[in-house]
């Protein structure tokens, strides 16, 4: 049976130069100490945790890679790729797939954000050009380091960084040409907990009564 994702990007690839080619990585990498289980396991809803931010990517993405060293969590067949320098976070994981894509333009998003919504990734995906780095952020301004583009361009960076014994994403901004975009209310993508991260099983209980539904 084919589903809504799998007909989504048929018809996105019938249009011609509609978007450039990209990939998809999906981070899975997170120990969950916090939630005291593993976390992308968690049903909510028909489906897990895991499988809501996947299903966005499979959407927009010509291909997926998933960051993680424990692949029997994941039923879905794509390429699974372990952090190549472990123990350094999030950038860890960025860096091992940014080396194993195959396109310039690569959206990355945290297993754990099952309320990110298709449109403020196309929104991304849109002001890429001529960046290396395009995060979104909230009315604070803060930066959502784990839901953005990443161009392939960034790798030689990350190199410096890890050297350097930097591991803080964010800090990637301003050694890069960077794209901060403001998620506000008028805009379609606006949701009241659209960066939420479910850490905790208390974070589970800030998603709508009817998500997954």
């Amino acid at each position: 049976m084919i589903n809504i994702y799998t007909l989504r990007r048929f018809f996105v690839r019938l249009m011609p130069n509609s978007r450039p080619h990209i990939t998809g990585i999906l981070l899975a990498g997170g120990m969950s100490q916090r939630m005291g289980s593993e976390k992308g396991s968690i049903r909510i809803g028909s489906s897990l945790l895991y499988q809501y931010p996947l299903g966005i990517l499979e959407e927009l993405c010509d291909e997926i890679l998933i960051s993680t060293c424990k692949p029997s969590l994941f039923r879905e067949k794509h390429t699974r790729v372990c952090d190549e320098i472990k123990e350094i976070g999030p950038l860890g994981g960025i860096y091992s797939c940014l080396k194993k894509s195959s396109t310039k333009l690569n959206l990355v998003l945290s297993y754990d954000m099952p309320m990110v919504n298709a449109s403020l990734l196309d929104l991304l995906i849109r002001e890429a050009e001529g960046f290396d780095m395009v995060l979104p952020a909230g009315d604070d301004e803060k930066p959502e380091p784990l839901c953005g583009i990443y161009n392939r361009s960034t790798i030689e960076l990350i190199e410096k960084m890890i050297s350097r014994k930097d591991f803080a994403v964010n800090h990637m901004l301003t050694q890069c040409r960077s794209k901060l975009i403001r998620i506000t209310r008028e805009m379609d993508a606006w949701s009241p907990e659209l960066f939420l991260n479910i850490n905790t099983r208390e974070d589970l209980k800030r998603l709508p009564e009817d998500f997954g539904e």
